[in-house]
């Protein structure tokens, strides 16, 4: 009789157990469908807030946008000539739906430098100038020039465009901030000097806020006979965002890599073989938000070079 009984109650387990695995109907199946799609959206729209900066320099992916009617309009507001603008070393990108941003390099014909107690003709004078605007009208919603960024036409160090990033970088969930970075460099053989310097910023409350200004991504040092024999130290970055926030904003991760090589040339007149030497090292930093910008200690010591 038990053995009955508990038989029956193994029958009325399973069968409870397929009337809770009935199938679904239309309605069920449809709001499955649409809660998958709605977050595979969710996906897509989250795939702009990426961890990744850049590797390296050679894997940035430089924006190429430039709106020239937009960029005629912005000199008429800001009352200089179109012609003073060096449309080659200006780049722009669009912020917002309402909002562009424009690096502007502005030539000022024939100023001269003031050199003890005379004046030196170094040529042209070209100024770099960053803009926020609107994109119907051009009317200028914030404006700032950087002296750190302006060099004489004959000066010994030059700089390059200001190359915009083609993304956004994404500070936190809602902060957009826009990258770019500009070349500085040496005209010497001897001299082997370039370097590459990135800069974040935002537009708050009508102004211009630089979070990060001119961190070294890749910065090169040494010198040379001039044909064949040198040494020269390398630093290379790539940037990324941490996953943790100080004071709102993601943590921003660098990983460093110096190179360091050395060669000398094969010359039967000196009597030299050719030889070459090559090493590296690899190291990394964190940069916090304090408030106000990612501080950071620049660092010049050479891993290498004596």
């Amino acid at each position: 009789m038990k053995k009955i009984i508990l038989f029956s109650g193994v029958l009325l387990f399973l069968f409870a157990c397929g009337k809770s695995e009935k199938p679904k109907n239309e309605a069920e199946i449809q709001n499955q469908e649409l809660l998958s799609l709605i977050k595979t959206d969710a996906n897509v729209n989250r795939k702009e807030f990426k961890k990744l900066i850049f590797r390296n320099l050679g894997s940035i992916e430089d924006s190429e946008e430039l709106n020239l009617p937009l960029l005629s309009k912005v000199a008429s507001n800001l009352k200089i000539k179109y012609s003073n603008i060096k449309i080659e070393e200006t780049s722009s990108i669009n912020y917002d739906d309402k909002t562009a941003f424009f690096v502007l390099t502005i030539v000022e014909r024939n100023k001269k430098k003031k050199k003890s107690d005379d004046f030196e003709d170094l040529g042209n004078y070209f100024q770099r100038k960053y803009l926020f605007v609107d994109r119907e009208s051009g009317s200028i919603i914030a404006e700032e020039f950087d002296a750190n960024l302006g060099y004489y036409h004959n000066e010994a160090i030059r700089f390059s465009k200001s190359h915009i990033l083609k993304n956004l970088v994404y500070l936190n969930e809602t902060t957009p901030a826009i990258g770019f970075y500009t070349e500085a460099t040496a005209s010497s053989r001897i001299v082997l000097y370039s370097e590459q310097k990135f800069t974040l910023l935002t537009l708050a409350d009508n102004e211009i806020r630089k979070v990060l200004y001119e961190y070294p991504i890749r910065l090169t040092n040494g010198d040379s006979n001039g044909s064949g024999t040198y040494q020269i130290e390398t630093l290379e970055t790539g940037m990324s965002l941490g996953d943790d926030k100080t004071n709102g904003f993601f943590d921003l991760i660098v990983t460093k890599k110096f190179s360091y090589e050395e060669a000398v040339e094969d010359s039967l007149e000196n009597d030299m073989e050719e030889n070459k030497e090559v090493k590296t090292k690899k190291e990394a930093e964190k940069l916090k938000f304090n408030g106000k910008e990612y501080a950071f200690h620049r660092d010049d010591r050479h891993r290498f070079l004596e």
